[in-house]
């Protein structure tokens, strides 16, 4: 009877705790979170790195929150809520310009959902476990979901203050 190797055996895999960032932007301003995003990673080396989208409905992108996690190597930068549908046109803008860049930098793009009344707390306070679970629990995306800007809402007018 031939005999059957032995399985390998496994050393436990060590992984350095993730260096997470203080979140970046002011929740519900859109444009000036997108600029902090860009602002602290110019120059940064993103090789490896994804755009994980967190919003804050299963099921519905189009009055959705989102915040955004970027991943590279050890590290993450959060934002905290500002993009999205939910936030007008400046929003949706944002959020589409956001996926551009990441894309343009051969970023892959994922997307989660968690609880809505979880969006603020997990992006606020991201500890390294709950960034963890957000990476873990991401799905990968088209990023043409959140380039098309959607229609105008009729109460959003064009009119400047």
């Amino acid at each position: 009877m031939p005999s059957v190797p032995a399985a390998p055996a496994t050393l436990p895999r060590y992984t350095a705790p993730m260096q997470i960032a203080d979140p970046l932007g002011v929740p519900g301003a859109p444009l000036e979170t997108l600029q902090a995003v860009l602002t602290h990673l110019e120059g940064a080396d993103l090789t490896g790195g994804r755009l994980i989208l967190v919003r804050d409905r299963q099921g519905d992108r189009g009055d959705a929150r989102y915040g955004a996690v970027l991943v590279a190597g050890d590290s993450a930068v959060v934002t905290v809520p500002a993009f999205g549908p939910h936030y007008g046109r400046a929003g949706a803008q944002a959020l589409a310009e956001l996926t551009r860049w990441a894309s343009a930098r051969g970023m892959p793009v994922r997307e989660t959902a968690v609880n809505p009344a979880d969006l603020v707390r997990v992006l606020a306070e991201p500890g390294a476990d709950e960034i963890a679970r957000v990476i873990a629990a991401s799905n990968p995306s088209d990023p043409a979901i959140y380039t098309a800007l959607p229609p105008q809402r009729p109460d959003e007018d064009d009119w400047e203050a």
